[in-house]
This record gives C-alpha cells, structure tokens and sequence, in this order.
C-alpha cells in the first residue's frame, strides 16, 4: 500500500461504513431504553474527539504512518511488538464482527445454516477484497455506500407510512434510573474507538487537509443514522421490549406493512447489514495483513499473508465464543475493557506524548 492514494470522498464513505458496521446489528445502546438518543449524541461527540486525537497524531508527525510513528516513539523493537499486537488486534476484532453477522444470519434468515458456513462465505470476500487492494475496497466504498444510503431511507420511510411508528414510546426523554455509564463507555470504544485502525490508512489519502475539514462529518453522519435508526426502533417496539431483543432492528422492521402490499421486507435490512458488515471487516483484515507483511520476511508474497490471515479469522470466528449470549456478554462487556481501552485510548495517548517529549528535546539540543 506505498504507493496507495484515496480520496477524501472514498475516506469519508469507508468511515461511515465502518462505524455503522455491527453496531446496527448488536451495538444501538437500546439497553438504556428512553435514554439511547444521549448515548448516541454524547457517544458520536466523544466519537469526533477521538478522530482529532488520532488525526493529531499523524499530523504532528508529518502523516508518518502509524507503524513508523510506533518504532519512533517506543524504539525499533518495542515498536515492532506493537505493531504485531495491533496487528491480532485488527484481525481479531474483525473475526467478531464475522460472528456478529454469521448469528445474525443464521438466527433471522437461513435458520439451517451452520454459523462456520457463513463465516467462510463471508472471509472468502472479504479476503478477494484484499487482494484486489485498499483502492479496490475504496472505490467499492464509494458505490456501497450510495446503496446503503438509499436502503437506509427506504426502510425508514415506509416504517413511517405504515403507521406502526408511536412517538409516545420514545417517552420519558431522560431516565436517570436506566442511564447506564458502562454502556456509554462501551459505546466510546465500540464503534467509535475502532477508528484507529484509520491511522494506517489516512496517510494514503491524497489530499490532507480536506480530511481535518470533512473527515469528522463522517462521524457525525454515522451518529445520526444511528440515533435515527434507534429512535426508530424504540417508538415501534417500545423501549422495554427493544432492550430485550438481541437483534431490536429486525423485529421492528417485521412489524413494517403498508396496506398489505409492502410486507415482510428484512430482506433490505439484511443486504444493508451486509454491505457495512463487509466494509468494516475489510478494512480490518486488510490493515491487518499488512501489518504482517510488515513483520514476516519479504520473500513471503502478499497473497500468501491474505490467506494467513483469512484461515486465522476464520479459526478465530468459529472457536472463539459457545453461543450467542457468550459472544455478546465478552464482545460487550470484556473487550472494552481488556482489548479496546489499551489498543484505543493508552497506548495512542503515551505515543503521542512520546513524541511529543522527543521533538521538545531535540529542539532543547539543537
């Protein structure tokens, strides 16, 4: 990827694809029921901090990319160890997300499906995508996400045409008994944290200086989808049985008709969920296969790295977790906390002080 540029436009539609990613899936925040539009507001908020944090970096450091800066900031050794640690990091998150979709699928549309079966459909994509490069899954960025745009308004102007929308649901607008700070936090790291992985990717955008001006409106967009969508799904369901379903979003949109003619239409949200599921594995798996061609010997081809790790994704995918309920409580509950807090948040904060420390030394010496 030396040599990769991308534009701002493919950067913006890469981002927001992302952050919708498996949130709409498993990560809306319905279980602080009334409160969810202050978990999304104040979560997409924090979400725009966290892309200057990350943006600073980089741009304090000349746009170096993220595993230079790594190696300038913890020495070469330290850097590289760090950089293998982000690169399982990468890969096991999007194995997860692989999970998250594979219930989905196998739990709402092909009931006889092995999970294992969607998984390997899935990784055998995503990994085409990755061969075929970073411009290539830019580019289809770009296309997807028109498509999903488009799917997104479908859905919600027909769930309003079909009456089944009660606004009295979204009431009371704030509870303090069902505010949970726990899930705020993970709501912090989950989508919004998992933009570090950007910080491999922004240095090939071509142009800079539109990303700082235009690259936080993609967060913004996001969060809005994501505080439409679960308003949405709490004045058709009611907060207290939105909380209750693994999968809110596609029990609402089965309660979707219009007069007997526009019925039964899960089929939109599932392709949907496919296309942001799809972008955001991608960028994982391919951020993290570089990461890897970073560390093996040259004399290993690319290709080779892509299927190592799409055999190492899809191991992780089907052995990782028991069941449902087991994925969702460590996914949730454990990795905000043990994987996202240190990846996200500590160890970007000490580099970025690091170099920050180095650069004011230099100067000093000089």
């Amino acid at each position: 990827m030396n040599t990769v540029k991308i534009s701002t436009f493919q950067v913006f539609s890469m981002i927001t694809l992302f952050l919708l990613g498996s949130t709409i899936v498993v990560g809306l925040g319905l279980e602080v029921e009334e409160n969810a539009w202050i978990l999304n507001i104040f979560s997409t908020t924090v979400g725009i901090g966290i892309f200057f944090l990350y943006t600073s970096i980089l741009k304090k450091n000349d746009w170096s990319e993220f595993h230079v800066l790594l190696e300038k900031g913890f020495g070469k050794f330290l850097g590289k160890f760090l950089l293998l640690l982000y690169s399982i990091y990468f890969i096991y998150i999007s194995s997860r997300v692989i999970t998250d979709f594979s219930y989905f699928i196998s739990q709402t549309l092909f009931y006889q499906i092995k999970n294992w079966v969607i998984s390997i459909v899935f990784i055998m994509v995503v990994c085409y995508a990755c061969l075929q490069g970073l411009e290539a899954i830019a580019r289809a960025s770009e296309i997807l996400f028109f498509i999903t745009m488009i799917l997104v308004v479908i859905l919600l102007i027909i769930a309003d045409i079909s009456e089944v929308i009660s606004w009295e649901n979204i009431r009371p607008f704030f509870d303090k008994e069902d505010f949970k700070l726990s899930s705020l936090f993970t709501r912090i790291t989950f989508p919004y944290g998992e933009l570090i992985v950007f910080t491999f990717l922004f240095p090939h955008l071509k142009n800079k200086k539109t990303l700082l001006k235009r690259g936080w409106a993609a967060i913004l967009l996001a969060g809005f989808i994501l505080l439409i969508i679960s308003e949405t799904i709490i004045a058709i369901l009611g907060a207290k049985v939105a909380a209750i379903f693994t999968f809110p979003l596609l029990k609402a949109i089965e309660m979707i008709e219009f007069i007997d003619i526009i019925q039964h239409i899960e089929i939109i949200s599932v392709f949907s969920f496919f296309i942001v599921g799809f972008v955001k594995v991608a960028i994982f798996s391919i951020v993290g296969t570089k990461g890897f061609s970073l560390l093996l010997p040259k004399k290993i081809k690319a290709h080779l790295i892509v299927y190592l790790v799409g055999v190492i994704t899809f191991l992780l995918s089907t052995l990782m977790d028991r069941n449902l309920p087991e994925h969702l409580f460590i996914g949730l509950k454990i990795i905000p906390i043990y994987l996202h807090l240190p990846f996200q948040f500590v160890i970007p904060i000490i580099l970025f002080v690091t170099l920050l420390v180095k650069k004011k030394l230099r100067i000093i010496k000089d």
